[in-house]
């Protein structure tokens, strides 16, 4: 194995991607990983005095699902639907990620 040099790295694969087959609604989504910039941002989200566990869910979504490109309108309007497809996606986002477990909306009740 060759040793990492300051050059190479813009050279270096980028996040993953991946498509997913929501079977429910015969649709499919283009997700893609979280860089660590985009996951230090997402955590300061979570730190935030203004911000809760939806601000992050909301830009976790706008960052992992690229095709189609989602608003905060299109979040609300999905998140209108079944909770357990939308869970389900989260859950694809957390593997594509490599993050075990899965969070779901009674975790973030007050």
């Amino acid at each position: 194995m060759k040793r990492l040099t300051i050059d190479a790295i813009k050279d270096l694969p980028n996040v993953p991607t991946k498509v997913y087959d929501i079977k429910e609604w015969n649709v499919s989504i283009e997700l893609q990983g979280i860089s660590k910039a985009k996951q230090i941002e997402l955590g300061r989200i979570i730190d935030g005095e203004d911000t809760d566990a939806f601000d992050y869910q909301k830009e976790l979504l706008k960052a992992c699902i690229v095709d189609p490109v989602l608003t905060d309108e299109d979040i609300q309007e999905l998140y209108n639907k079944d909770s357990k497809i939308i869970d389900n996606i989260f859950l694809e986002i957390n593997t594509l990620n490599g993050i075990g477990g899965s969070a779901t909306a009674d975790q973030f009740q007050d």
